[in-house]
């Protein structure tokens, strides 16, 4: 499954600008030094608003998984991927796809606890998304 149809806006250019590099960019407070989600604009930890772009080491752990069925639409073939949500080595939580999970499998690949390792899915025309791989 590719992620499809993803744009940047002037809220995400600079985290999109990184996932074209294959670097996923956290928010870092400068006070306290808190890694928070991309999108946030303050602080989780001491609500200040100096937050920094800052590279993700790369690492994840499965939190919960799940397997994700798209609608069959008519003559193509039914599509499943597997998601998880992941505690970034960080500590922020991330969901993603897994792209080396198969879905008929997920049971016996994938479960909490499991190392994961961020990587990226390009798609053409589009932004650079962020995905996980089984490590």
């Amino acid at each position: 499954m590719t992620a499809g149809a993803v744009r940047r806006d002037s809220a995400t250019a600079e985290f999109f600008d990184g996932t074209a590099r294959d670097q996923f960019l956290l928010r870092r407070c400068a006070d306290c030094g808190t890694f928070a989600e991309p999108y946030l604009r303050y602080c989780p930890s001491c609500e200040s608003d100096r937050l920094e772009w800052a590279a993700a080491a790369g690492g994840a752990t499965v939190v919960s998984w799940s397997v994700v069925h798209r609608r069959v639409r008519a003559g193509q073939p039914a599509q499943a991927s597997v998601v998880v949500i992941a505690a970034l080595d960080e500590g922020p939580l991330w969901w993603a796809e897994v792209l080396d999970a198969d879905p008929a499998r997920a049971a016996a690949e994938v479960a909490a606890g499991q190392r994961l390792a961020i990587t990226f899915e390009h798609v053409p025309e589009y932004e650079a998304v962020p995905a996980f791989r089984l490590a």
